[in-house]
């Protein structure tokens, strides 16, 4: 690998570890006894809780999403020779691909840091 593809392999290592280590941290968070709210019904009441454990597998979800977006990064121009990719040029394939990462992360954080703040305001 030469040094100019160093920082895209970077982006992307970081785009599939980070969800699982940002949940790891969230978790560190959080007492031992513990419940978090996993569902939601229609009036907005939680009907679910667990244990905070139970969001490690969709960080594991979240790091796959970002893995195949990493694969099609770097099998975009194949993607377009084959006509599976529309709506997009090859020029911006590639940002967006990275841009949607990001995004994906983003939500991810989002959601610990409402968990976190969840179990905060959670009367004992």
């Amino acid at each position: 690998m030469d040094r100019k593809h160093l920082p895209i392999v970077v982006f992307w290592i970081a785009m599939i570890a980070l969800p699982i280590l940002s949940s790891i941290v969230a978790i560190m968070q959080l007492p031992q006894d513990a419940q978090i709210p996993m569902h939601w019904n229609a009036q907005g009441q939680v009907d679910r809780f667990g244990s905070p454990w139970d969001m490690l597998p969709v960080s594991f979800i979240m790091a796959a999403c970002n893995s195949l977006l990493a694969v099609s990064y770097v099998f975009i121009d194949k993607l377009f020779d084959y006509g599976l990719v529309h709506g997009i040029s090859r020029k911006a394939s590639r940002p967006f691909l990275c841009g949607t990462a990001v995004v994906l992360l983003l939500i991810w954080v989002g959601i610990l840091i409402f968990w976190l703040y969840q179990i905060g305001n959670t009367p004992i």
